[in-house]
Order: C-alpha cells, then sequence, then structure tokens
C-alpha cells in the first residue's frame, strides 16, 4: 500500500513537473514573440514598408495587413490612370496630370471638375492637340470659378481607390467644388519613396500647381483623411509659416502623432502592444528614438493659421476618436488656463484640492470658449464662440464627431455638409 502510494506520488509530481515546463516554455514563447514585435515595430524598414497592424480599409473589404504607408497595396489590382472613367467617374470629368515636386519628382494626379462646370463643357470630350487626355485646357477657368479641394488620402492604394473616387464624386456634386488628388512620391504612378520631408513636399506640389494655374488661396480648401491628414497638417503649417491663408483645414479621422498612435497600438485588437514597456525606465524613450517617420500634428498647431474643421467617428477602429480630441482641444489652449499636471502625491489632501480646482477651472472656462451642439442619432458638434472666432481674426475651428461613419468618416453626407456650411462652399 505504501509502495502505490509512493509510484501514485511520483506518478503526479512527474506529471506537474511536466505542466510547469510546459507552462515555462509557453511563457517563454510569448516573450520572445513580444519582443520580436516590439522589434519589428522599432525597425526603419518595417515602419516604412511591412506589416504593422490590421487595416479595414472599409467594411465590405477583407481585413489587409497595414504599414505607415502601405503604397504598394493596391487593392484594385488595376491602374489605368489615364482613365477615370473606367473607375466610374464620368468621360472628360477628370483629367490625368503630372505634378514637380520642389525636388524634381514626377507625381501623379487628377483634377475632378465640379459637376457645374463639367456640364458646362461640350460633350463629347475631345483630345487636347496638345495633351492626350481631354479638357485639360478648361482647369484654369473652373479653378476661377468654383473652390477647389487639395485631397490627400491616406495610405494604402492610389488616388483611383473606389472609395476616394466616391469622395470626389461627392465633393464635385454636394459641394460643387473642383478637386485635385495627388499621390504621394511611391504611390500610385508617382516616383520615388515615400518620408516626412517628402511626401509634405508633395503637398506643396498639389498646392503650387494650381497656384500656377491662377487658384486664388482663398479658394483652395486643403481636405486630408487619416495619413492624409498629418501631411494636411505639414502643408497649412507651412503655408501659415509663410503668411499664405488657404480657404481652410479640414481633416478627416486624424491621428495626433505617430508615437501617440504606436502607444495605443493595440496587437490582434486586444493585446497593448507597448503597455509593458512602460514600466522599464527609458524604453518608452527608445521607441520613441527609434521613429523613422515622426508625423506630429499636435506640435504643428500653431503655425496653422487657417480655418480648421476636424471629423472623426465614434466608432472609428482603425485610430481611436480621443486624437481627434486631444486635436481639438490643442488649437484651444491658448483660450484656455494651463492644464495640471497629475500632483506627484495624489494622496496629499492640499496637492489634490489644488489639482481639482485646477480642473474645474479649465473646464469651466472650455465651456465659455466653446459652443456645443448634440444632434441626437448623428453625434456632436463643437466650435469656437463667436467672441474667441472674433479674437482670432474670423478664424474658426471646430470638432465633430459622428456616432457612426468608421474610419471613412468622409463619406458621411453630414460631414460633407459641415465642410460646406463652416467653410463656405455653400453659397
Amino acid at each position: 500500500m505504501a509502495d502505490s502510494e509512493k509510484h501514485s506520488g511520483e506518478a503526479s509530481n512527474s506529471t506537474m513537473s511536466t505542466m510547469l515546463r510546459r507552462v515555462r516554455k509557453l511563457l517563454l514563447g510569448l516573450f520572445v514573440a513580444y519582443i520580436l514585435a516590439v522589434v519589428l515595430v522599432m525597425t526603419p524598414l518595417v515602419q516604412t514598408r511591412f506589416v504593422a497592424s490590421l487595416y479595414h480599409v472599409s467594411e465590405d473589404l477583407n481585413p489587409c495587413y497595414r504599414v505607415l504607408y502601405a503604397q504598394h497595396i493596391d487593392f484594385l489590382w488595376y491602374n489605368k490612370f489615364d482613365h477615370p472613367e473606367h473607375y466610374g467617374l464620368a468621360p472628360g470629368k477628370t483629367v490625368n496630370l503630372k505634378v514637380q515636386s520642389s525636388d524634381n519628382l514626377t507625381l501623379g494626379a487628377w483634377f475632378i471638375f465640379s459637376d457645374q462646370f463639367y456640364h458646362s463643357l461640350p460633350y463629347p470630350p475631345q483630345p487636347n492637340t496638345n495633351y492626350s487626355f481631354p479638357n485639360r485646357q478648361h482647369i484654369p477657368a473652373a479653378l476661377k470659378s468654383h473652390p477647389t479641394i487639395l485631397f490627400l488620402h491616406g495610405n494604402t492604394g492610389t488616388r483611383a481607390h473606389h472609395l476616394r473616387t466616391a469622395l470626389y464624386s461627392a465633393f464635385t456634386s454636394r459641394l460643387g467644388a473642383n478637386v485635385l488628388a495627388i499621390d504621394y512620391r511611391g504611390f500610385g504612378d508617382s516616383e520615388g519613396h515615400p518620408t516626412v520631408s517628402g511626401v509634405g513636399k508633395d503637398a506643396r506640389a498639389g498646392w503650387d500647381y494650381l497656384a500656377g494655374m491662377g487658384a486664388k488661396p482663398q479658394d483652395v480648401l486643403i481636405v486630408g483623411h487619416s495619413l492624409g491628414t498629418a501631411i494636411a497638417g505639414l502643408l497649412a503649417a507651412d503655408l501659415g509659416r509663410g503668411g499664405i491663408n488657404p480657404r481652410g483645414t479640414v481633416l478627416m479621422a486624424p491621428f495626433s502623432s505617430v508615437r501617440k498612435l504606436i502607444d495605443e497600438y493595440y496587437l490582434f485588437g486586444f493585446l497593448p502592444l507597448l503597455r509593458p514597456l512602460s514600466m522599464i525606465p527609458l524604453a518608452p524613450r527608445l521607441v520613441t528614438w527609434s521613429l523613422v517617420h515622426r508625423f506630429d500634428t499636435l506640435t504643428l498647431v500653431s503655425d496653422i493659421k487657417s480655418s480648421v474643421l476636424i471629423a472623426h467617428a465614434d466608432n472609428d477602429k482603425d485610430i481611436p476618436v480621443t486624437h481627434a480630441s486631444l486635436l481639438f482641444d490643442a488649437f484651444l489652449s491658448p483660450h484656455l488656463p494651463s492644464s495640471p499636471s497629475l500632483p506627484p502625491n495624489p494622496l496629499s489632501p492640499t496637492e489634490w484640492d489644488n489639482y481639482t480646482s485646477q480642473t474645474s477651472l479649465r473646464t469651466g472656462k472650455r465651456h465659455e470658449v466653446v459652443n456645443t451642439l448634440d444632434i441626437e442619432g448623428y453625434g456632436v458638434y463643437e466650435e469656437m464662440s463667436k467672441d474667441v472666432v472674433k479674437r482670432e481674426g474670423g478664424r474658426k475651428v471646430a470638432l465633430l464627431r459622428t456616432r457612426t461613419g468608421g474610419h471613412d468618416v468622409g463619406r458621411v453626407e453630414g460631414v460633407q455638409d459641415e465642410i460646406g456650411r463652416m467653410l463656405g462652399l455653400f453659397v
């Protein structure tokens, strides 16, 4: 009996030992996988070209892998940029262009006429004798008669993606504006490889093309989506520093900075990738140091002098709506008391009372400088009060948070209408 109990105990111990070894191997494997994931995120080549996260381009597409630019991922597998009608645009409504950047790269672009102007043109369109595509000669007249949207698209694909052509149709019909859509370097039929400074030059190339064709700054509206919001911020800040005032800047589904976006990234949608690193001294700084493409719209806020509309959907699964709120608060900051820092000893009654009083003061002041409109079933619209707009010399800043719309919030008709109302596209 004693021998039986002894053998039973040994077998139990052996089983337990085996289970512990397996658990240790599993934990070691998970730790190694985590370290590899962090190393990949910190690798410049991976940041630029390969897999960083899961990205839903739209609800009707299967998930695909996203990187910061993802310029080589093209869902259409078909690029005939010289025939925009293949993508659903009306014949002769769109001119296929080549635009030169300041560092001598050739960029592909489309100029899409506003519906009203397009309907005034002869039909069917005839090729220009000096250019293979019809109606190019009408661009100066279109710029003179209608406002124009310089559209800066997000990552993945090209200017011909069907989600973008749907926006062009909405802008040209609902808003009555022309559209210039450019593909950044390395995207579509554009030369080169994307970098932060490079795509900033590409946006400026689009602006300079419009100016060279006779467009006035007050007639050009800069609109960016997702990655394009960071590029729109670069352009708006560049123009602001140069004393040039566009009609406005629209940021649809923006992120405040790449660093904050990575901080909040969840692997597979539920594992906080970099959260454990915050417990290691200097580790967050190491991640920041490793970033190659340091888009940071927050640092550009003070240089952006145009009116700004920020639009974001609460159900955006790719970029949290908190980024939009953070940007809006950054524009409000000059009109609010300083944001209090959490006291080092929050258990101290004096320090805690001081912190809460400063927070209450800032919150109260915010209610004074911001008008809020809650539209049932649709969303919340916040804008600077009339007194603040007056102090800003007529410059407006607003935040529109819709209940739905996902990452492609620009498709929401109410967002398009707010662009028209706020920025004077509705006559």
